[in-house]
């Protein structure tokens, strides 16, 4: 994967990563603003960092395992697939 793909990646999930942070704590302030009990708040805040964490997480695994390096291979297999799918089936109906 070239450098350049690779500072597009680290930047989108940079993005996902502020934009959830910035929503966790425009509802923090909502929540403090209006004087409402802390419990389930911070029961709410919890599931959202869990939820983003576990997309992190299978975003950077699928990362290191580089599943990124060719996203263009399983468009080209299928397309091939397709073709000798159709050779297959061109020669069964001329016999």
């Amino acid at each position: 994967m070239r450098k350049s793909e690779k500072i597009i990646i680290l930047v989108i999930v940079l993005a996902i990563i502020f934009s959830v942070g910035t929503a966790i704590v425009i509802r923090t302030v909502q929540e403090f603003t209006e004087g409402s009990d802390l419990g389930p708040f911070v029961v709410v805040v919890f599931a959202r960092l869990a939820t983003l964490l576990g997309f992190l997480a299978i975003i950077v695994a699928l990362f290191l395992r580089g599943n990124f390096k060719d996203v263009e291979k399983p468009k080209t297999d299928l397309l091939e697939l397709e073709e000798k799918i159709q050779k297959i089936e061109k020669e069964k109906r001329g016999q």
